[in-house]
């Protein structure tokens, strides 16, 4: 069992893949990854040794191979990001909604292809689980779902803006520093455009959950084979992708639109210090990337 507590958009393998963009010491989180998802796991349902040392095995096995098979085309696309961010001789070049995009879709075809290596590895585990174990799952998924609410539903509409716009911020000043005031204002702007879609977000995300947990139910009590599970699985992993919906569809389509634009806007109100550290962190990660990649 490797997902007992579903995020927004992939499964916790996956997080804790991409949770590296966040952690200072890279190779050192990328390299204990399996071993911080594996405690992860095991905090939130009671397997049996046997399940734990599986699961142990399968986090292993999926870390190598997104090692040997991610890694360097994420090294790659980090430079091309690196060429488009630095301002050579102080001179600051614009960034396109192209060049954007082109990253966008990058990342999310090595997230898919994840998914999609993932997905068989996460089904031998469910077929593994006991019907006794569902209920810690659902229980994981409640608590986390608390915590959602909590941090993104309860507050006043204002406090929604500035909270979703401090995190935003947060994100690009790991990458420029510190923002300056006409950045701030892009950002904030972003999202009073952006927290109406919050509701919309959590059923989605409780949507997604209802329909793992039918499938960890049909698991734990052997009612679906593995080939079909592992297809529902790579599904529900993608679904984010792939709109069921046109409407879904369309408001999938308008809030990348709208990230991207942001992108573009607050890197091309970037001074050439914000630009070039941007672009030394780019060159970091890859450089980072492709010693992981080596050390397999």
């Amino acid at each position: 069992m490797i997902k007992p507590a579903i995020r927004t958009r992939t499964c916790l393998l996956l997080a804790c893949i991409t949770l590296l963009a966040a952690c200072s010491a890279i190779k050192l989180g990328y390299n204990n990854s399996a071993s911080f998802a594996h405690t992860y796991l095991t905090n939130k349902v009671d397997f049996d040794s046997e399940q734990s040392a599986f699961l142990k095995t399968s986090l292993n096995e999926i870390v190598e191979w997104h090692r040997n098979a991610e890694l360097p085309v994420l090294a790659s696309e980090l430079q091309t990001a690196r060429q488009a961010l630095a301002a050579p001789n102080g001179v600051v070049m614009p960034v396109s909604a192209n060049q954007v995009q082109a990253l966008n879709l990058a990342i999310r075809a090595s997230l898919r292809r994840t998914a999609n290596e993932a997905a068989p590895v996460i089904a031998k585990n469910m077929l593994g689980l006991w019907p006794n174990q569902v209920q810690d799952i659902q229980e994981a998924l409640d608590k986390s779902n608390k915590e959602y609410r909590d941090e993104r539903l309860m507050q006043s509409a204002d406090q929604r803006v500035r909270e979703s716009a401090e995190r935003m911020a947060e994100r690009f000043e790991r990458w420029l520093g510190t923002l300056n005031p006409i950045q701030i204002k892009q950002i904030e702007a972003w999202a009073r455009a952006e927290t109406h879609r919050a509701e919309s977000r959590y059923e989605k995300r409780l949507e997604r959950q209802q329909q793992f947990m039918v499938l960890v139910n049909k698991a734990a009590n052997r009612q679906i084979d593995q080939a079909t599970l592992s297809q529902e699985i790579a599904r529900l992993l993608n679904a984010w992708q792939s709109p069921s919906s046109a409407a879904e569809k369309q408001e999938s389509e308008q809030r990348q639109k709208a990230t991207i634009a942001l992108i573009v806007d607050v890197l091309n109100s970037a001074s050439a210090e914000q630009r070039n550290n941007a672009a030394d962190r780019a060159a970091g990660w890859a450089k980072d990337f492709q010693v992981l990649a080596r050390n397999n």
